[in-house]
C-alpha cells in the first residue's frame, strides 16, 4: 500500500468537480501534479481509476467503485487531524464568523457582549451573507464558524450542528387577494407568484410552492416587494414583526402548512476544523439565548 492521502485527495477533487483543472484550481497546485497523482494511485492500485480516451477524463466503473472509499478515508483523516489540534490544546487567537441575514442579529448582540469579556484578545471578524455564500466561505477557509439556516445540500467538508429552530411567517401585501380570503389553502398559493430567497448567484436552495416565482437574494428586499404587491413570501418572522415593514404587511395562514413553518439554525464548520474553548463557549451562549427566545 503505497497511495499517499494527496493522491486520494486529487482523485477525490477531481472526480467531485470534473476535471483535473478544476480539481488544481480548488488545491492551489498545478494541474500535472494532479495528473501525476492519480496516475501514481491508479499504478499503486493497479486499475485505471480515469477514461482518459474523451476530451475530459471520466470515472470508469472501477473508479466509481472507490470514489466513496476515498471519500471516507479523507474524512477520517480531517476527523483525526482535528482530533490532534483539539489535544495539543491549540487555541484560535483569532475567529472569522458570518452570520445568516435571516438570523435576528440583535438576538445575539449580548452574545458579542460576553465573548470580548471572555476573550478580550481575540481578533474578531463579524459577516453576514446568505447560507450558500456562507457555506462557500466555509468550505474555502475564508471563515471559521457559520450561524444560518438549515441547507438541504452542504459541501462535503463542512459540517451543521443544529442549535433549535425560529419560526417563519407567511406575508402579502394589503392588497393581495390573500388578505380576502378566509381560509387559504395550498392551491391558493399555487395560482400567485411567491418570492424566494437565493443566493448571490441567483441559485435557491428550496423548492418554490408556485410555478410562478422570483429569486431574490435577501428577505428585506423580498418583504419590500411583497409590501408593493408583488407576491407573497416566507420570511423569518423577526423580519414580518419588523418595525420598518410589520404596518405595510400582512401575516396570513394556511392551515395545511402550520407543521411546516418553522426552519432549523445552526452552526456550520469545516469537519476538520478542531474543538476549542472558543467554539464550545459559543454553542453554548447560542443555546442559551435560543432557549431564552423560546421562552
Amino acid at each position: 500500500m503505497n497511495w499517499s492521502i494527496d493522491q486520494l485527495q486529487a482523485f477525490v477533487s477531481a472526480a467531485q468537480l470534473g476535471s483535473f483543472s478544476a480539481a488544481a484550481r480548488k488545491l492551489g497546485k498545478a494541474q500535472s501534479r494532479i495528473s501525476s497523482a492519480i496516475a501514481n494511485l491508479e499504478a499503486d492500485l493497479g486499475f485505471e481509476l480515469y477514461d482518459r480516451s474523451a476530451k475530459l477524463p471520466v470515472l470508469t466503473a472501477l473508479g466509481q467503485q472507490m470514489l466513496p472509499e476515498a471519500q471516507q478515508v479523507l474524512e477520517q483523516c480531517r476527523r483525526l487531524q482535528s482530533r490532534a489540534l483539539t489535544a495539543a490544546n491549540k487555541e484560535p487567537i483569532a475567529l472569522k464568523i458570518a452570520i445568516d441575514e435571516a438570523i435576528p442579529i440583535e438576538a445575539i448582540h449580548s452574545m458579542f457582549m460576553r465573548l470580548g469579556e471572555q476573550f478580550p484578545y481575540l481578533q474578531l471578524t463579524v459577516t453576514n451573507g446568505t447560507q450558500d455564500d456562507i457555506s462557500a466561505a466555509i468550505e474555502n477557509r475564508q471563515l471559521d464558524i457559520g450561524l444560518m439556516l438549515s441547507q438541504k445540500a452542504l459541501p462535503d467538508n463542512v459540517m451543521f450542528g443544529s442549535l433549535g429552530y425560529f419560526e417563519l411567517a407567511l406575508i402579502v401585501g394589503k392588497q393581495h387577494p390573500f388578505v380576502e380570503l378566509e381560509s387559504l389553502r395550498y392551491q391558493d398559493l399555487q395560482q400567485y407568484r411567491q418570492l424566494v430567497q437565493c443566493n448571490r448567484a441567483g441559485l435557491g436552495s428550496s423548492v418554490p410552492i408556485s410555478p410562478s416565482h422570483w429569486y431574490i437574494d435577501s428577505y428585506y428586499l423580498i418583504s419590500e416587494l411583497v409590501a408593493k404587491n408583488q407576491g407573497w413570501a416566507f420570511v423569518p418572522k423577526h423580519i414580518a414583526q419588523n418595525d420598518w415593514i410589520k404596518d405595510a404587511i400582512q401575516v396570513v395562514h394556511c392551515d395545511s402548512l402550520l407543521a411546516n413553518m418553522k426552519f432549523e439554525i445552526g452552526i456550520v464548520k469545516r469537519c476538520d476544523s478542531p474543538d476549542s474553548k472558543l467554539t464550545t463557549w459559543l454553542v453554548n451562549e447560542l443555546l442559551k439565548l435560543l432557549d431564552d427566545g423560546a421562552n
